[in-house]
């Protein structure tokens, strides 16, 4: 059976950016299809909205983003990585909508500029997140927590 993981995060610094390449390598190491980013170079580190040399050129960053969430939502699962917990605007910009859309959410660390509560269980290396879910049903980030915020997130996204 397949399995297909999109790998967000900041990729701002080439630190970042190349942990984002050492999640993309755990998920292929275990036979996962990497649906984005496509692990090709950044154009321009350090500005706001980061453009990869696979980015139509025509594109505005809005088509870019755009294009990007649908790789996003067709994957299985979501991995965020997040070194120090920093993941950046544009990421709680697709966590957000991940969330809304219902889609399993994983983070490489506990996110500490994203203002929702993440249970430890859905926090994990990368190599342990595509061994646990590969083949398997992955839960969402607040599909069964008694917490008052789990709570909330389901009335909100089961309407």
């Amino acid at each position: 059976m397949s399995a297909s993981v999109a790998i967000i995060g900041s990729f701002k610094t080439v630190e970042r950016y190349q942990a984002v390449l050492a999640s993309i390598e755990a998920f292929r190491a275990e036979g996962w299809t990497v649906t984005s980013p496509a692990g090709s170079a950044v154009l321009e580190a350090g500005i706001d909205f980061v453009r990869f040399e696979t980015d139509h050129p025509d594109m505005s960053d809005a088509e870019v983003q755009s294009v990007t969430l649908e790789r996003i939502m067709s994957a299985d699962i979501v991995y965020v990585t997040a070194p120090d917990g920093y993941i950046g605007r544009t990421t709680c910009y697709e966590i957000g909508r991940l969330i809304q859309a219902r889609r399993p959410v994983f983070f490489s660390m506990k996110p500490e500029d994203l203002p929702i509560l993440v249970a430890s269980r859905f926090i994990a290396e990368a190599s342990v997140v595509a061994r646990e879910y590969k083949g398997r049903h992955a839960p969402t980030l607040f599909e069964d927590g008694e917490d008052g915020s789990s709570v909330v997130e389901r009335r909100l996204t089961h309407g």
